[in-house]
């Protein structure tokens, strides 16, 4: 009978032990999300700031459409790349 109890007590410490670990780990997780997050903000609004810049250094070049259109062309080039750089990584063996 003694030996059960010592069971009971021995997994509900480990069961305890457990559970401020995974705390600890989602904590840690949740706040690497939150700078995954902000860092993918703040790069898009950068590649945004890039294409714009890219724009207005066209439009002094060339006429605004075929600037505008250049600028549409380069976004779309940067988001192929980027989607297939994740493709690789999703789809790597």
């Amino acid at each position: 009978m003694e030996a059960l109890a010592n069971l009971v007590v021995a997994t509900a410490d480990l069961a305890e032990a457990e559970g401020r670990a995974l705390g600890r780990h989602l904590l840690r997780l949740e706040v690497a999300a939150i700078l995954i997050v902000a860092a993918a903000l703040i790069g898009i609004l950068g590649l945004g700031f890039f294409v714009f810049g890219l724009f207005l250094l066209l439009a002094q070049q060339v006429s605004t459409p075929i600037a505008a259109t250049l600028c549409g062309v380069s976004g779309l080039v940067i988001a192929g790349a980027l989607g297939w750089a994740a493709r690789q990584i999703i789809w790597r063996k």
